[in-house]
């Protein structure tokens, strides 16, 4: 068997056995790379549901995630992320937190 009129393949079997192997590490690699590629995405919003009790404010809310962020900040992407136009929560509302 020639290949590309250049390569002489002598022994079939072992050719045939390469080429399965190659192909194989080749798709094996290639799919691990796509499989971890949206694992590993820092655009995915991530976001916590809290339930409103009975004398939260978002301020009171805000210092609980907050972390490193500034507390008007976190209260603004809470606003913005639930739709809040003036500061006004209730007992029993589902708000989502952003937590990145």
């Amino acid at each position: 068997m020639i290949i590309l009129n250049k390569y002489k393949v002598n022994n079939i079997k072992k050719f045939k056995r390469f080429m399965f192997l190659s192909i194989l590490s080749i798709s094996m690699t290639v799919f691990t790379f796509a499989a971890t590629f949206n694992a590993y995405s820092k655009d995915i919003p991530q976001f916590e549901l809290v339930t409103v009790k009975n004398g939260d404010t978002l301020w009171s809310i805000a210092s609980d995630y907050s972390g490193d962020t500034e507390i008007r900040e976190l209260i603004y992407s809470i606003s913005v992320e639930n739709n809040i136009e003036e500061a006004s929560i209730y007992p029993g509302d589902v708000i989502k937190i952003p937590l990145n």
